[in-house]
């Protein structure tokens, strides 16, 4: 996390041995261990990022650290009898804030464009925005539980600017808690302090409680939720009112606390799993060890801690601590998309670290300390200057990527043949003038559905478990109802098996979840995917669903692999029981690698991006060995379609095969369409158990 800018514009904070309540407050005073603290948090998050590739807790220290300042400040203002000023807090705050963002904004961006693959660039461009908006948590908690979010485990450039969006959005909120207990105090004649600790304290417990709940149900989505990030702030707010209150400790005993936090900070990554526990219970570790630190406050020992964070180069780096933390993650993730490594080695880490010291230094000298305007109306200006320097140029890019996009869909009949080349009906020769589709840049639009949303009655069955749900127009007349039922690679398929229903005049509807393959509970240990299947099989019973169409072999991304789908066989009997027929389509190639970077990389034709098929799939489809013991399966193999003549193409027809490692674009099924409803029909004209026409 950031450097969190104090509310006040001095720099100083109370004394941990201020009076009591009632008697005079100090003057504002440098407490530089506050400052080194923030050093120490920092170089831990670098470290962690660089080296270990986990969670240090750095980043909770800083939300902490931002909560504590903000909060004197502005009770020190409130109980003195002045104004809140939001306004003029605000505009001061965030045009401090934004010019260092910005300017790492524009030169990651330059970055991105310059080196990285190009299918990346899009979404570089929409978390551009979405940083400047102060709202890139959000993007990433939503990316990250969703199975359809595009290659996920590839870190982005801005995917640490989450926590200075959580920190954007507390900055709004705060002031306007703490405008409200100023007011209160005045209504009731209570002191500022007396009620901000009683509104504060309700935030904490409410928020630890959800934070809690959520990262023990959905840590993922959790870790980037600002309602599971307040409590952190909260308990920051509390110290500070605590502080303000008064606080008299022994001097050997602020000897104690100072070390004691300081160790509990550095060691909260290697004993926790912070990673996967955070911010629930355990993000107390790192908070309470910053609380300590601050507590013991300036001790005058030199065996204090306090002497350690207050040494000067501490002093210097905890200065630019902010526009060292931006810097430090792209610099990072730069340096990892060139080399193709997953981790920096010992040496190329130390340079890592020490370029983003001297870059953050730089950037603090040459941007953040000279834009500080004085004057509200300078602020104002600053303010929206910054957000138009990001805004204006990422949302032209966007305009000229989707209207790009959108020219090259409308030639794609004609120069963009697909799997229909594989024919042999088409006198078609590729134009190299002509791009290949999907445009890796913008992927909207690639992930297929049928034409109908789900109506209230289809959708509150399978409501809290993060199912697509689509149909087609519903026939009361149809003699057939059937479900498309599975994971995402089934999902790919639903213009074939729309093509399929609407051809025999059935109903059809679709209930997806990514990573869910529809097989017997007790095959699978996800525990939200068992309650899907059996929530899913108890549909296809009160419905009476007479075909159920899913996937019937697994590939895997390293060697062929292929086998059938763990129970499909037991799948087979358990609904053949019930009279209903299963259509299984085989399983398409999976890869190790993004076959778009690949092709960005080395090129379409390069025979790492277009392996033999001996290497990805079994030489036969092994779901045929359950065609003749099985009367309900009907089994679909549309492996030449995406392995022609031997090979696993990345491109066919001047289609892009794959939009990821293992998912194919809407773009190229399609063109399979025509050619999977042929094989549909000569599957099931060889059946010896006849199946309902419509």
């Amino acid at each position: 996390m950031s450097r969190l800018l104090p509310a006040d514009p001095s720099p100083g904070v109370a004394s941990s041995t201020a009076p009591p309540a009632g008697a005079a407050a100090p003057a504002h005073r440098f407490r530089p261990e506050v400052q080194g603290l923030r050093t120490v948090a920092v170089l831990l998050v670098a470290v962690y990022h660089v080296w270990i590739g986990g969670v240090s807790g750095g980043v909770d220290v800083f939300l902490f650290i931002s909560a504590f300042l903000m909060t004197l400040s502005f009770v020190r203002r409130l109980e003195a009898g002045k104004g809140p000023q939001l306004g003029r807090y605000w505009t001061r705050t965030f045009s401090r804030l934004l010019p260092p963002v910005v300017v790492t904004v524009l030169g990651t961006l330059v970055m991105v464009r310059m080196l990285f693959p190009s299918d990346r660039w899009y979404a570089a461009i929409e978390e551009a925005a979405a940083t400047v908006l102060y709202s890139q948590n959000w993007v990433l908690a939503f990316n990250a539980v969703d199975y359809y979010a595009a290659d996920t485990s590839r870190a982005s450039p801005f995917q640490h600017f989450w926590s200075l969006s959580v920190q954007g959005q507390v900055f709004l909120l705060w002031p306007l808690l703490l405008a409200l207990c100023g007011l209160v105090a005045r209504r009731t004649r209570w002191s500022v302090a007396t009620v901000a600790t009683g509104v504060f304290g309700a935030v904490f417990l409410a928020s630890f409680a959800f934070s809690v709940v959520s990262t023990d149900n959905e840590q993922a989505f959790a870790y980037f939720d600002t309602r599971a990030r307040l409590w952190e702030f909260a308990l920051g707010s509390l110290l500070a009112l605590a502080v303000l209150r008064g606080v008299t400790l022994p001097g050997a005993l602020r000897l104690v606390l100072g070390w004691t936090g300081l160790v509990a900070i550095a060691v909260c990554g290697l004993v926790l799993d912070v990673q996967g526990s955070f911010p629930g219970w355990a993000a107390l570790w790192p908070l309470t060890g910053a609380a300590l630190v601050i507590l013991a406050g300036h001790t005058g020992d030199p065996r204090g801690a306090d002497a350690l964070l207050s040494r000067r180069p501490l002093l210097v780096l905890g200065e630019a601590s902010y526009a060292v933390y931006l810097v430090h993650w792209p610099v990072l993730v730069t340096y990892l998309v060139v080399t193709d490594r997953a981790k920096a080695t010992l040496l190329h880490g130390l340079l890592i670290l020490l370029g983003s010291i001297v870059l953050g230094v730089l950037v603090h000298r040459l941007v953040e300390r000279p834009l500080r305007p004085r004057a509200g109306r300078h602020q104002l200006g600053l303010v929206v200057l910054c957000a138009a320097l990001v805004l204006v140029p990422v949302s032209g890019a966007r305009v000229v990527l989707d209207r790009h996009a959108q020219e090259v869909a409308e030639q794609a009949v004609l120069e963009n043949p697909g799997a229909a080349v594989l024919t042999g009906d088409l006198a078609w020769e590729r134009d190299p003038q002509v791009p290949t589709i999907p445009n890796p840049l913008v992927r909207e639009g690639q992930w297929s559905e049928l034409p109908e949303s789900c109506d209230a009655a289809t959708g509150e069955w399978f409501d809290g478990y993060k199912v697509a749900c689509s149909t087609l127009p519903v026939d009361p007349d149809a003699e057939v109802d059937a479900m498309v039922v599975g994971n995402s690679h089934a999902e790919q398929w639903l213009p074939a098996f729309q093509r399929v229903a609407e051809d025999r005049g059935w109903n059809l509807v679709s209930v997806i979840r990514g990573a869910c393959r529809f097989q017997p509970v007790e095959t699978t240990d996800n525990t939200e995917c068992r309650e899907l299947i059996g929530l899913t099989d108890q549909y296809i019973e009160d419905h009476g669903i007479d075909v159920v169409l899913t996937t019937s072999t697994v590939t895997a991304d390293e060697g062929p692999g292929e086998q059938i789908a763990p129970g499909f066989s037991q799948l087979l009997d358990d609904l053949d029981e019930r009279g209903i027929t299963v259509v299984g389509i085989r399983d398409n190639p999976r890869f190790s690698f993004n076959m778009v970077t690949c092709i960005d990389q080395d090129g379409p034709d390069a025979e790492r991006c277009n392996p033999p098929r001996a290497q990805k799939l079994a030489p036969q489809n092994p779901a045929d060995a359950l065609t003749g013991r099985h009367g309900n399966f009907v089994s679909v193999d549309m492996s030449d379609w995406i392995c022609p003549d031997g090979t696993c193409s990345s491109r066919i027809g001047n289609r892009w095969v794959y939009m990821d490692d293992n998912h194919m674009p809407r773009d190229y099924v399609v063109t399979m369409v025509p050619a999977f409803a042929e094989q549909f029909d000569q599957q099931l004209g060889q059946r010896t158990r006849p199946l309902p026409a419509g």
